[in-house]
């Protein structure tokens, strides 16, 4: 079964960990049936509002048992229950994109310049979605990326020897799974239940 890894920076990750932030905004959305779990991947890099406080001390170790040790992990999973699709119209309505938008801690401003309708004619916008989180679950100990399995054809043609989805024990190739390296930009599929 499918499931996503998406990447959320270490500020994002924080109002997500306190159940402030139950929606994210993004550009795509997977080709899924909801609800789906998806995985959070918490970036190594954050704004600088986020690392340091009124005085430029590292708050970053001083939040949630220190965020050191999560950046750059899979810190925990949630539930999609639902998503939903927000376009340059809905900003045009008064009041709607900001009741869409209300669990994302994103001001309308924000979502536009995000989804990139500022300064561009209706015709040339893309739709924006809301992913809603809900069942979030923290994990006691952040999970590495390896341990995760991308879901990806084997296009690999030839000597199965030197191919990475090559297993040498059983002689058979793994086929679409193999470990992530990289995050992922914005998102990917993942194998669900690792």
């Amino acid at each position: 079964m499918k499931a996503i890894l998406m990447s959320i920076r270490p500020e994002w990750c924080d109002l997500i960990i306190r159940g402030q932030k139950t929606i994210e905004v993004r550009k795509t959305r997977p080709k899924l049936e909801t609800p789906f779990r998806a995985y959070i991947y918490c970036t190594r890099t954050a704004s600088k509002e986020f690392n340091s406080d009124d005085r430029n001390w590292d708050v970053s170790a001083k939040v949630h048992g220190g965020w050191p040790g999560k950046m750059g992990r899979v810190i925990g999973e949630f539930t999609c229950n639902d998503i939903d699709r927000i376009t340059p119209l809905t900003s045009s309505i008064p009041g709607n994109l900001e009741e869409r938008i209300l669990g994302s801690c994103l001001t309308p401003q924000q979502v536009e310049a995000y989804a990139g309708w500022k300064g561009r004619r209706l015709i040339d916008c893309r739709d924006a979605y809301c992913w809603h989180i809900s069942n979030f679950k923290l994990y006691k100990k952040p999970v590495k990326l390896k341990d995760f399995w991308a879901i990806q054809p084997c296009t690999h043609r030839g000597d199965c020897c030197t191919c990475r989805r090559w297993d040498a024990e059983k002689l058979i190739c793994r086929g679409e799974a193999f470990g992530i390296e990289h995050p992922p930009q914005s998102w990917c599929y993942v194998e669900d239940g690792r």
